[in-house]
């Protein structure tokens, strides 16, 4: 495909502008009319701010490489539509686009990378919280109470040496017994339970009740290594297994499920897509000839003629996923030979003729540009890719690059907003970007339209990263019972801290308690905050989400999905100001919240 003569295209402009190829300019000085740098009051040259320039190409036809041009954004223009003014049959408009690859390992995710949807494999059993079990000791030749109640279930409910426990009721044995009344006659039967051994497995609570089966291919997003590093989740060892927490994102709930019994699979595994290399004969000519390929086209193809809609989509959809491997098109190495088998006859009623396939040769030599541009692997070496499909897909990856962070939160505040005062230093940027993605990927905050919304939520509670610690002496906090401040000088030692400005003892001792470092009813009496006579939470270490760079993300995280589950349907529904009160109580800047939200909706959407 030929782009549109350059002359018919230089002067459009706004949205038809040409601006394909750009370039970062630095910063350079100003000169006058006479040529020479201007000068400011200090004799200091005045610069020309950095800026990025759209660059015309150098010739119809010419060929680039990449280097040294900034890379291509969601929303850039690549191209125009063109014309084939020597196409075989008629001329012809249309756009070429291509991805290629010389290395497909990413297709295995050899680095166990996790993203996009993660669903599970199996039908997969979870808890609301971990089975706690006991040992219970009793002669097993002496009866035990059976609450009559719970025998409709797998576990029954027992006192046995004065404990309330739920036993199997496999380990149970049922007797039936009869005693002669004093009449002489037999009574009516009685029902007697036993111990099967002296020592049997109990639960403090029914695991029936605790217990959830998920089905195979329910979103779900395990917290585990490698993604996550020890520390930042959660592991519980019970009667010689491993659990783990896991989060169902569509409704927001966490569960414990056995680590090993765990089995998933993420867009980062590419599911669906499968290769193919071309071979045979012809295995040099750029046509993949694998038999299963050849007979899936040729089925859709006779489902397009039959106007079969359901078949033909189907058949759509599995193409696209099929990544191939064959010579490059564009590469101008023995063309007339690679192609020839297009004028012979086992290529059947779309044999070219001599002409034709001589118009064909010349075609693609015009086209051909794979030995001009450097850097580019063997022509033969290449996979290729369905485009749409492959950036469809690879848009389900949500973790931010250094650069893309940088456009939410930049090294300068938008001068074209008072509203937006400051802005964030690469060190800032890079210093919680890592543990910016997995939170965000941790708890869900998996859209474009959510992310927009967290990363403005998090511009006006966290300065844009700057501030982890509330500007505040803490003192507006003192004895506020509705934040659990019970104690004299709880308000400077719970003030805001980390991405969401945790503040308050309640708060902290919630997320101390998901963190699994205080336990309720054990650690602390449940009830606390409304009794001033019960045992509040001990937090010595509120700095600990201040120091940590992934607690100061996740406590921010946690809090704006898991403790304030209305802040992500508002999210969802884009409503920012249903957002901002769900998240801070109030709506305590919500116009700059707004304009934050509104600027990230154009960068991410």
């Amino acid at each position: 495909m030929h782009l549109q003569p350059w002359g018919a295209v230089k002067n459009k402009g706004g949205d038809f502008a040409v601006n394909f190829l750009k370039k970062l300019v630095s910063a350079s000085p100003k000169l006058g009319k006479d040529g020479k740098p201007v000068l400011d009051r200090d004799k200091k040259p005045v610069l020309n701010p950095e800026r990025i320039a759209v660059l015309a190409p150098t010739a119809d036809g010419s060929c680039h490489d990449g280097r040294n041009f900034l890379p291509v954004r969601r929303g850039d223009i690549l191209g125009y539509c063109g014309s084939i003014p020597d196409n075989i049959s008629r001329p012809s408009k249309g756009i070429h686009f291509e991805i290629f690859f010389e290395d497909i390992g990413f297709l295995t995710n050899f680095t166990k990378a996790m993203w996009g949807k993660t669903v599970a494999r199996v039908k997969t059993k979870v808890f609301t919280d971990l089975p706690e079990s006991v040992t219970v000791a009793a002669d097993p030749s002496r009866p035990i109470n059976v609450d009559k109640n719970s025998r409709k279930g797998q576990f029954w409910r027992a006192s046995v040496a004065g404990r309330q426990v739920w036993i199997e009721k496999t380990f149970i044995e049922v007797r039936d017994s009869e005693k002669t009344g004093i009449s002489g006659k037999p009574n009516k039967p009685q029902t007697q339970f036993f111990l099967k051994s002296e020592n049997v497995k109990a639960y403090k609570q029914n695991p029936a009740e605790i217990e959830r089966e998920l089905d195979a291919g329910e979103e779900i997003i395990p917290w585990k290594g490698p993604w996550l590093k020890a520390g930042e989740f959660r592991e519980e060892s019970l009667d010689g297994k491993f659990y783990i927490q896991v989060y169902l994102p569509k409704s927001n709930e966490i569960f414990w499920a056995e680590r090993d019994s765990i089995e998933i699979i993420t867009d980062a595994d590419w599911p669906g897509f499968s290769t193919v290399s071309e071979t045979g004969m012809y295995s040099s000519d750029g046509f993949v000839d694998a038999e299963g390929l050849v007979r899936l086209v040729k089925l859709y193809e006779k489902n397009v003629q039959e106007k079969d809609g359901a078949a033909v989509m189907g058949q759509r959809d599995k193409l696209r996923h099929i990544v191939t491997k064959h010579t490059s098109e564009w590469s101008g190495r023995n063309i007339a030979t690679r192609f020839q088998r297009v004028a012979q006859e086992e290529f059947g009623p779309s044999k070219l003729t001599q002409e034709q396939f001589t118009r064909l040769v010349a075609h693609i030599e015009k086209l051909s540009f794979w030995e001009s541009v450097p850097g580019l692997p063997a022509d033969a070496s290449v996979w290729h890719v369905h485009p749409i499909k492959f950036i469809e897909h690879l848009a389900k990856c949500m973790w931010l690059t250094k650069d893309e962070l940088a456009l939410i939160y930049p090294n300068r505040r938008r001068s074209s907003d008072d509203l937006i005062t400051h802005g964030t230093s690469e060190s800032i940027r890079e210093k919680y970007r890592i543990d910016l993605n997995k939170c965000c990927y941790k708890y869900g905050i998996n859209s474009r339209l959510r992310q927009a919304h967290f990363f403005g939520q998090g511009a006006v509670e966290c300065a844009s990263l700057n501030s982890m610690l509330e500007d505040t002496t803490g003192t507006k906090y003192e004895n506020k019972r509705s934040i659990g401040n019970t104690e004299p000088g709880d308000g400077p030692k719970f003030i805001g801290r980390g991405f969401k400005q945790l503040t308050g003892r309640y708060n902290y001792a919630q997320y101390w308690v998901f963190r699994g470092w205080l336990r309720p009813g054990r650690d602390f009496d449940l009830g606390w905050e409304i009794d001033l006579n019960k045992q509040h939470p001990i937090i010595d270490n509120p700095d600990i989400i201040l120091n940590n760079v992934f607690n100061a993300i996740d406590a921010g995280c946690w809090y704006i999905t898991v403790f304030r589950k209305g802040a992500a349907l508002a999210m969802d529904r884009d409503d920012g100001r249903a957002a901002t009160y769900a998240i801070n109580g109030g709506y305590t800047d919500l116009p700059k919240r707004l304009v934050f939200t509104n600027w990230y909706k154009d960068i991410l959407l």
